[in-house]
């Protein structure tokens, strides 16, 4: 007996550099001066070592790894390097977990929009678990890029999604800017690309899951020192969206969300 497809969703957009489909109902609030991104507290950074190593990180393993099946090729390559900025395509929940499976044993933070921490009563947990919310005005900035340099000198790494914007299941890339690759070329920090692929649903529990997702991890990019910051900026927004595009192509084969460009900017079933 052939078992029943799974209806499909099809999304309309106008722009893929600023439409969201994440759905998330949350009213961000500003990311002023008096945001507190570095911790001294011991207390602060002993729950914080609870909550992402003993609490956070085996469930997410579990619902990654057994669960969703999740696949990962070349997850190890992270371990080449004493730490790095990592990019990757931003395609669903799962983005907040995925990266912390490929950064293990290293402690991985993400920069998050301003919505991560404006959920009532989890500001405190989401920053125990690496959310480092971007700022509002230019003041907070100073202090955001100063975080962004304590972290790389604790030896942690940081996942930064270029594409700004959650498309579930999206099987494509997106056009991004290299704006957020000044960071590790100011840093002269490595860089690992990840994508996240989706194939027909198949196996263990295939029932409960809309693609089988593998995750693609890249080698070390390094940032080139004979360029200009520019020019390495973009040297390296450009090495990283072609890892990202030659594993779409050939991995990334089944479409359980169909994206059609339009002027309608509107979600059917």
């Amino acid at each position: 007996m052939q078992s029943k497809k799974k209806s499909k969703k099809t999304v309309y957009y106008s722009d893929e550099h600023g439409d969201d489909f994440a759905k998330f109902d949350i009213e961000a609030k500003k990311i002023e001066k008096d945001f507190k991104y570095e911790h001294k507290n011991p207390v602060w950074n002993f729950f914080a070592f609870i909550a992402y190593y003993l609490i956070a990180f085996p469930l997410v393993w579990f619902f990654e790894r057994v669960l969703l099946q999740i696949r990962f090729v070349n997850k190890k390559s992270a371990r080449k390097v004493e730490h790095c900025f990592f990019y990757g395509n931003h395609i669903g929940f799962i983005d907040a977990f995925t990266p912390n499976l490929i950064s293990f044993p290293r402690r991985n933070m993400i920069v998050v929009g301003p919505e991560t921490v404006s959920i009532k009563g989890l500001k405190t947990v989401v920053q125990w678990l690496g959310a480092l919310p971007i700022p509002s005005d230019v003041s907070t900035m100073i202090r955001f890029k100063h975080a962004l340099i304590k972290n790389e000198e604790k030896k942690h790494n940081i996942t930064i999604y270029p594409e700004a914007h959650i498309w579930p299941y999206f099987t494509g890339v997106r056009d991004f800017p290299d704006t957020s690759f000044a960071y590790p070329v100011e840093t002269n920090t490595p860089v690992i690309a990840f994508f996240t692929a989706f194939s027909e649903p198949r196996g263990f529990l295939s029932c409960f899951r809309k693609a089988n997702i593998t995750v693609f991890v890249s080698d070390p990019i390094y940032p080139d020192a004979s360029l200009s910051k520019r020019d390495a900026r973009r040297d390296l927004r450009d090495r990283v969206y072609a890892f990202m595009k030659e594993h779409s192509e050939k991995y990334s084969t089944y479409a359980a969300v169909e994206y059609i460009k339009s002027d309608k900017g509107e979600t059917v079933a």
